[in-house]
């Protein structure tokens, strides 16, 4: 094959890239695309993935960036092929996880012009990237900028830099790049790696807005209150900061999985949605300070019970990295950034004198009566499989030192209200935009890094994601996919839909009962399927694998309807 600048401009930007640290390329077949496909299938530092659908190659780029905070490069054709990334972009976007997106673009001349596979790619995501640049088609006069725009995408997508005059905070970088033929070539010599390929030519020295200062005397004036709650999500501190930090205030912790909080400790609190969803449980557990860190919890009756708080005097204070404004309720009196408020607070909270006030213990004890009334109307319904026990044996079943990937819907929402403590694993969700999107994807991108995962999903989201199935069964990870089956939309039931609307009404728009045999799906794609009731988690088969539940809708209801009820009047 002859020597090509397409081919040598593609060979150079990979090889940029392999040297900052990408490590896996994810490619949706196409003709476009040629050029940097080849220059990653033949890079030998590079894996290179191979997804039917763009949009599935997207999500695993976003599961890989969730599991190991370094960019993946996902590659696809030009036309309406880079539209399917516009999800991943998105959920990349808002949860802060790095991606190098690439859509081959046709040459300049055939824009606008009718020519086929041919539409407007010019920042296609609008404004959910850290950068858009497209490139025109490479010649032998510009090689000197290929290094650059490489390095370019990479310190915008891991957070380095400033391109858009925002806070920086990692995410989803878009290269359009343009080509003409030949396609098909073979590089020359790579323009040299100079100290600018590990620079940022892009600015970094730009002042982004600053977040709050933070302002030791309010925070002193908040932490010297004996009656505060840490409320922490992902995207928080370490958790061994956190828990110093309840230690020396003898404040309880509410917080999902995913901030790695959710352990044994005495001020980790398991059963606080069902707690705050009692009538009193604001006179009973108003505190003066909240201090939320991170990203939110998915509980409702979380974000209620704060933004009631807050009408009643409590201080709201947000601690998030970088400053970002997470405060949905619109309650924070302060928003400061988690890196440079963390180490203050703590410090702060060693001024304080030894606290034994009952604080703490009045919500630990709340929390165990709490769990105990919980098990036991678990225990009087377990005449048919339980979602919420589903849930409590994916999570069982990972592996210590092993990632669970959560669905958005009931199945993130069971295991924080629900689930048990594992400090021991990783649990990932995509929940920036709180879509169902992609989730089979986002396991596999998880897997493909050589952790075993478990992905928990619902039924809907599982149809969703299908196109995720295509050659599953041939990849090299350790995955088992958890659905649980009750055959439709299972969280609408718990809004008002489904007390307000008859029965036809409700569910044609939102029961949603697809009828699919899930087990017969994932046969035909040559995937081994098992039942929940049968010993699934000692299975010995590689490869990855399907766990069926079938549950019923109307009966989940009613569980946690009775689990409400049976919390409040213990606690009325």
């Amino acid at each position: 094959m002859a020597v090509t600048v397409n081919a040598t401009f593609c060979a150079t930007l990979v090889d940029t890239w392999v040297n900052l640290g990408v490590r896996r390329a994810f490619i949706a077949p196409g003709s476009r695309s040629t050029p940097l496909a080849l220059a990653c299938l033949r890079n030998e530092q590079l894996d290179t993935v191979v997804f039917h659908d763009e949009r599935s190659a997207s999500f695993a780029a976003l599961g890989h960036g969730l599991r190991t905070h370094t960019p993946a490069l996902v590659l696809c054709t030009s036309g309406t092929a880079a539209t399917h990334f516009f999800a991943a972009v998105v959920e990349a976007d808002l949860s802060a996880v790095p991606m190098i997106l690439c859509t081959a673009d046709r040459p300049p001349e055939l824009w606008g012009r009718g020519a086929p596979q041919t539409i407007d790619q010019v920042e296609l995501f609008g404004n959910k990237t850290r950068l858009a640049t497209t490139f025109l088609p490479p010649d032998e006069t510009d090689p000197a900028s290929w290094r650059p725009l490489a390095t370019q995408a990479w310190h915008c997508s891991t957070g380095q830099t400033v391109a858009m005059d925002v806070q920086p905070r990692p995410g989803p970088v878009h290269l359009n790049l343009s080509f003409r033929d030949p396609l098909v070539g073979t590089a020359g010599d790579l323009p040299p790696a100079t100290s600018r390929a590990n620079a940022d030519p892009s600015g970094a020295d730009d002042s982004p807005p600053q977040p709050d200062p933070v302002d030791s005397d309010q925070l002193a004036a908040a932490i010297a209150s004996p009656r505060g709650v840490l409320v922490v999500g992902r995207h928080a501190c370490a958790p061994a900061d956190i828990f110093e930090l309840a230690e020396k205030l003898e404040w309880p912790i509410i917080s999902d999985h995913r901030s790695g909080c959710r352990t044994d400790h005495r001020l980790a609190m398991h059963r606080f949605d069902a707690v705050l969803r009692t009538p009193n449980a604001n006179a009973l557990l108003r505190p003066d300070v909240i201090i939320r860190i991170g990203e939110i919890v998915a509980s409702k009756a979380t974000s209620q019970w704060i933004a009631a708080a807050a009408r009643s005097g409590t201080t709201v204070i947000g601690a998030t990295a970088g400053g970002r404004r997470i405060d949905p309720e619109d309650v924070n009196s302060l928003t400061l950034d988690s890196t440079q408020a963390m180490p203050m607070m703590v410090d702060l909270a060693n001024d304080q004198p030894d606290r034994t006030n009952s604080w703490a213990a009045q919500w630990s004890d709340i929390d165990n009566r709490a769990h105990a009334t919980v098990e036991q109307v678990l225990e009087a319904e377990r005449t048919t499989t339980l979602e919420i026990d589903v849930v409590r044996q994916a999570l069982d079943a990972v592996a210590s030192g092993g990632a669970l990937v959560v669905s958005s819907s009931m199945p993130v929402r069971d295991l924080e209200w629900f689930g048990q403590p594992r400090a021991d694993i990783t649990v990932l969700a995509n929940r920036g935009a709180n879509g169902i999107d992609g989730v089979i994807a986002t396991a596999i991108g998880v897997a493909l890094t050589g952790t075993p995962t478990t992905c928990l999903i619902g039924d809907v989201a599982f149809l969703h994601d299908s196109t995720s199935l295509i050659a599953l069964a041939d990849r090299d990870i350790d995955l088992v996919v958890v659905v649980i089956n009750n055959d439709g939309g299972g969280i609408f039931s718990f809004l008002p839909q489904h007390q307000l609307l008859n029965s036809h009404a409700y569910e044609t728009l939102f029961g949603t009962p697809h009828g699919t045999d899930i087990t017969a799906l994932c046969q035909a794609h040559g995937l081994s399927v098992h039942d929940i009731s049968s010993d699934w988690a000692s299975r010995t088969e590689p490869g990855p694998a399907v766990v069926v539940a079938r549950t019923e809708r109307d009966h989940n209801l009613q569980v946690h309807e009775r689990i409400a009820a049976a919390v409040a009047a213990d606690l009325s």
